[in-house]
């Protein structure tokens, strides 16, 4: 039997992602069916400190070698991952570049984080290089638009997809937040809190409609205050045109259904497919046929999918049963 992936393991200073390749690598031991990795679900993986880059590097070396399909969200720059030898070429993956509004908007929202200039740089290069690379416009906040730019703050949004279709990407990604008036402790403010806060340094008025305008919405087990509705639709479906006007396809976050704003004939609202792969007699994986990913859409009622795992395709609570019971993946 060929032998199975390994990676590397050396000895170094133990600090708090030490030992996650590893842990990875225990996990895809005992599945059979894989599904895509998300690198980026906590904190931002691309961040310049070099002990999480070595990490990191660790970590997508050793899932493209068990070959498992995966995904990167920065605001960083991940051009460090070109280092590792078939990277570039490396499917399926994508990497979504997190650029949140103008220089002014990123400059306070996150200002520890690289500069729109720099976070458009890594976008061109990747796309030039034939890596799927996405932008995630999220979140846009449309009181703090306003509350810079007044009248004239829907220009500084035209603005800003004109220069991202000059990046190489095609797919935009979108939402206008979903926040929480809880606090992590007693002696911190809410995220809603914190963002009202922000705009109304900037103007009272727009403050005022973002605290009337952030309505709380509860959707299955997805909660919290959500753009009004009606103001939701009407900017995604003008973003969405004037993103389609620029040759780029778009979509929602987890805001709308896919027929009321997103570009028509994408798998899910990421666009590039991820789809699960199955375990293969020397250990690696292959990913399967026609599978999205986007189980409970894509194959609701059907009742032989490609991944002959039924179970997948209810949106009920996922098990991790449903990825090792062997009986299921028999042709």
């Amino acid at each position: 039997m060929p032998a199975r992936p390994s990676i590397p393991i050396t000895p170094r200073k133990r600090w708090f992602y030490d030992n996650l390749p590893e842990l990875v690598s225990g996990d895809l031991e005992k599945i059979t069916l894989c599904p895509p990795v998300s690198i980026s679900n906590v904190s931002d993986p691309c961040q310049p400190i070099p002990e999480l880059r070595a990490e990191v590097k660790r970590l997508v070396q050793l899932l493209m070698r068990y070959r498992v399909s995966f995904a990167i969200t920065t605001k960083g720059n991940p051009d460090f991952l070109l280092d590792l030898p078939g990277f570039a070429a490396y499917e399926p993956k994508f990497v979504a570049v997190t650029i949140e509004g103008t220089a002014d908007i990123l400059s306070l929202f996150s200002p520890g984080a690289p500069s729109l200039a720099k976070r458009l740089a890594a976008v061109r290069r990747l796309s030039k290089l034939g890596i799927n690379t996405l932008i995630r416009f999220d979140p846009i906040f449309i009181h703090f638009f306003q509350a810079l730019y007044g009248h004239t703050w829907f220009r500084q949004i035209e603005g800003l997809i004109h220069t991202f279709a000059g990046t190489g990407t095609r797919h935009i990604i979108s939402s206008t937040g979903r926040l929480s008036k809880k606090s992590a402790s007693p002696h911190n403010t809410s995220i809603w809190q914190q963002v009202r806060d922000t705009i109304r340094t900037h103007s009272e008025e727009a403050a005022r409609r973002f605290e009337r305008e952030y309505i709380y919405e509860r959707e299955g087990t997805s909660q919290g205050y959500l753009l009004r509705r009606d103001i939701r639709l009407d900017f995604h479906q003008r973003l969405k045109t004037l993103v389609e006007e620029n040759n780029l396809t778009y979509a929602t976050c987890q805001e709308l259904s896919a027929a009321e704003a997103d570009s028509p004939g994408l798998a899910h609202c990421e666009r590039f497919r991820l789809p699960f792969a199955r375990k293969q007699p020397d250990g690696r994986f292959q990913s399967i046929t026609n599978c999205t990913a986007n189980c409970h859409i894509t194959c609701r009622h059907v009742t032989r999918p490609p991944c002959r795992q039924p179970a997948l395709t209810s949106p009920r609570p996922f098990k991790i049963s449903y990825l090792k019971d062997p009986v299921n993946y028999r042709k």
